[in-house]
């Protein structure tokens, strides 16, 4: 799977960290991602639901596969359901990011 590829999929279910943030609180929270939108993943760390703002986090996201791949939330900023849909602009962005 090409690492852009990722960027099209569904996240829901899987397990889900917080790598970077500009919240630092929020760095370091794991858990399964019960819930995605425009803005937010919702995270069940086995004890209570954590609400991580997309924008300036990196999540490290874990596959069926046990593949690893870390996602730009900034990138994602677009509800999950249209992800497909609007993927020439995530490349955009990743590409962007990129030249950083």
């Amino acid at each position: 799977m090409n690492a852009n590829e990722v960027y099209l999929m569904e996240f829901i279910g899987k397990n889900i960290t917080v790598k970077n943030s500009h919240n630092i609180k929020n760095v370091g929270i794991k858990g399964k991602l019960i819930d995605e939108t425009k803005n937010m993943m919702y995270i069940w760390n086995g004890s209570k639901i954590c609400s991580i703002q997309k924008s300036g986090t990196i999540f490290g996201i874990e596959f069926n596969e046990g593949a690893h791949y870390d996602i730009n939330g900034d990138a994602i900023l677009i509800k999950p359901e249209d992800r497909t849909k609007e993927k020439r602009k995530i490349y955009k962005k990743l590409r962007g990011y990129e030249s950083r």
